[in-house]
């Protein structure tokens, strides 16, 4: 009787995983057919809501199961080979030490906003609303502070996590980094073109 019941699980995960792929399919095809440079604020949009989407996803999980070694992904697994090649042995020790520090879950929010603040920028510099184009990073390290908030009181109610100002500092820090190093890409990008301007 268990085993029926295992194989009925398995069919309707294979279901599902089939309906995925449909969809998954059926939006590469969409993609294909999309004009990107007329499209661009709706892909921005499209990103940034799916990668708000991961990151409720990932504070909805009681605990989260990571790897003991960043190097058991099977593609760091390869840059670790490649690394042990060459000599580069104490590369891999001081990354093992930092991703075991105590201090990683931290780091791990910087990362996880400095990328939504990234998203969040290139939405509002392609919005169609010009107050949104002229400051885009003040907007995106707003909306992404408040989405950081909503995001630890998200968490008081999913057992095994708690709510930390902490991390709403470190979520802001990763926001604040995104918007300053995109500001500073930015710059050394028009003074270029101006440069070239300058020249012809």
């Amino acid at each position: 009787m268990s085993n029926l019941r295992n194989n009925k699980y398995l069919a309707y995960l294979a279901l599902y995983a089939l309906y995925l792929l449909q969809w998954a399919l059926g939006l590469i095809s969409r993609v294909q057919r999309i004009d990107i440079g007329r499209n661009k604020k709706n892909i921005y949009i499209a990103l940034t809501v799916m990668y708000a989407g991961f990151i409720f996803y990932l504070s909805s999980q009681s605990q989260l199961n990571l790897p003991s070694s960043p190097f058991d992904l099977p593609i760091l697994d390869r840059m670790a080979a490649l690394l042990a090649a060459l000599g580069l042995d104490s590369i891999i020790v001081f990354a093992e030490s930092v991703y075991r520090h105590q201090h990683m879950p931290k780091l791990a929010h910087v990362g996880i906003y400095f990328i939504l603040g990234i998203l969040l920028h290139l939405t509002f510099r392609n919005s169609e609303k010009a107050l949104l184009r002229r400051y885009p990073a003040i907007f995106a390290f707003a909306i992404g502070i408040l989405y950081g908030i909503s995001d630890e009181i998200h968490q008081s109610f999913v057992p095994g996590r708690t709510p930390s100002v902490i991390d709403v500092v470190a979520n802001g820090i990763g926001l604040v980094l995104a918007q300053i190093i995109l500001l500073l890409f930015f710059i050394i990008y028009l003074h270029r073109i101006r440069q070239r301007a300058d020249r012809d």
